[in-house]
């Protein structure tokens, strides 16, 4: 099963972070896959992607070197908003617990939220 999209792009960005891939590398990969984003349902996604699309421009427009980049898109993988739909099996916020879930090689984590019930 292919991971959500707003995990896949974290799982790129986190590996351009570290050095496991070029910033080509990464944009070669981010520009088609984030394609089409904005007729998402999902708005915690299209506003990662329009984010990620900000500090990149700044980068090729010369407003920032590679390691302010880095620094601006660092958040991104370290602070994970996830959008929550309640279903009835959730009676309250003590059925929500918060994990970290660590990416391959990655010397940090993405907080997830997981609901039990």
């Amino acid at each position: 099963m292919k991971p959500a999209l707003d995990l896949e792009i974290r799982e790129w960005l986190a590996r351009y972070l570290v050095e496991e891939i070029s910033y080509e590398e990464f944009l070669a990969w981010f520009v088609p896959s984030s394609w089409n984003v904005g007729q998402s349902a999902n708005q915690a996604v299209i506003d990662l992607v329009y984010e990620i699309e900000l500090w990149l421009a700044e980068f090729s427009n010369d407003i920032c070197s590679e390691q302010e980049l880095k620094q601006k898109l660092r958040p991104l993988v370290e602070n994970y908003r996830v959008n929550l739909v309640a279903d009835s099996s959730i009676s309250s916020a003590s059925d929500i617990k918060i994990e970290r879930w660590p990416f391959p090689s990655c010397p940090f984590g993405i907080r997830h939220v997981m609901a039990s019930g």
